[in-house]
């Protein structure tokens, strides 16, 4: 009896190490995989059957892990020490960040968000009819949170950004002793990583399985208009991205999502071979030289030819400009301020792809109409 009880338990551990190594480990039937396809900024582990693991790498010290949480359907269910554990579903949710708004809507959890930062920065209209309800609070700007409106309304977790040092609110978040979760899908390289970000959203309300499908239904349609790119297309406009600032002007590094967005809809970019994954600064004298001839002129902020020529001459210099191809990204903004490209565009990348082909490539999608983007006139 004794002996059949050693060998048991060799078996018992045998099976267990073999599951530990296998990316494919449902924590039941019905669960998703752990492994992500794009995203490199999480990790889900599914391989515990009494909780699911949630990790946060820390994009600004590589190898490094940001923060740790351990996700159970029991709050008598141990976890280890080096993460926070938080019971789900969560009920209540403030998120401080308008890029997080359309995960939480494709997973079709607005009733659960009940704050929001700067909502005049947010576009989306059942956001608003909810804050015109009361039932969400507006609790200002994200620098410089009202703390005690927060507290009293009692989330169970707050949803932030977080950023390579951490500022006064972001301590006295901290310190509030709500449960903080740091969503940093801003800092992911491509595209389809950050729209993966769907999957930790889910994790916290017990979503993983919509979660999947959601993405996968995203990741087929946006690989699909890219594929038909790559075969069907010869011949490739170039662009301009952005305009001046006060003296600067920022064009995406070669390494960036923004880079990649032009790269799949076939679209000619001056700096495609260098390697940043952030942003360029520049000035309207080297755009001058190296995109006065540059076929698309994309992502400025006003809304006419007449506005844009009018903030600086020398726009009207640019062969985009005299040819009238200059679009903005502001087909979806509201009244307030609000753009939906900094909410369903991190989401849905596929219909920026779509978006950016239907410009330089109008007679691949003859039948699709433009979602976040206009031609200024």
């Amino acid at each position: 009896m004794r002996k059949l009880k050693y060998t048991t338990i060799i078996l018992f551990l045998l099976l267990a190490h073999l599951t530990s190594c296998q990316q494919a480990t449902k924590k039941e039937t019905s669960a998703p995989k752990s492994s992500l396809s794009y995203a490199k900024g999480f990790d889900l582990n599914y391989t515990n059957p009494d909780y699911t693991q949630v990790t946060v790498y820390n994009p600004w010290s590589p190898g490094d892990i940001y923060q740790t949480y351990y996700l159970v359907k029991d709050t008598t269910i141990s976890t280890p020490q080096d993460g926070e554990r938080i019971l789900i579903p969560i009920q209540k949710l403030m998120t401080n960040s308008a890029t997080h708004l359309s995960f939480l809507e494709l997973l079709g959890l607005n009733n659960y968000i009940v704050g929001v930062c700067s909502a005049d920065y947010i576009y989306s209209p059942l956001i608003h009819n909810k804050i015109s309800k009361k039932e969400i609070v507006d609790l200002g700007d994200a620098f410089n949170l009202d703390i005690e409106q927060l507290l009293l309304l009692n989330p169970t977790a707050v949803m932030t950004s977080a950023y390579n040092a951490e500022d006064e609110n972001s301590k006295r978040l901290r310190q509030s002793g709500l449960h903080i979760i740091y969503n940093i899908e801003w800092q992911e390289e491509t595209l389809l990583g950050r729209a993966e970000w769907i999957k930790f959203v889910a994790a916290f309300f017990d979503k993983d399985t919509l979660a999947q499908e959601i993405f996968h239904d995203i990741e087929m349609k946006y690989n699909e208009v890219k594929n038909r790119v790559a075969k069907e297309i010869t011949e490739k406009p170039s662009a301009l991205i952005g305009q001046d600032f006060r003296g600067t002007w920022s064009m995406p590094g070669g390494n960036s999502f923004n880079a990649q967005l032009l790269r799949d809809a076939g679209i000619d970019y001056f700096y495609a071979s260098n390697k940043d994954k952030g942003s360029l600064s520049t000035t309207i004298e080297e755009a001058l030289i190296y995109f006065n001839t540059a076929d698309l002129w994309l992502n400025v902020q006003p809304s006419s030819l007449t506005e844009l020529g009018s903030i600086d001459k020398r726009y009207k210099l640019f062969n985009a400009y005299k040819t009238g191809n200059v679009y903005n990204f502001n087909k979806r903004k509201n009244d307030r301020g609000g753009n939906d490209y900094w909410e369903l565009g991190v989401a849905r990348p596929d219909l920026l792809l779509k978006d950016m082909i239907k410009i330089a490539h109008p007679h691949l999608l003859p039948n699709y109409e433009l979602t976040f983007m206009t031609k200024l006139n």
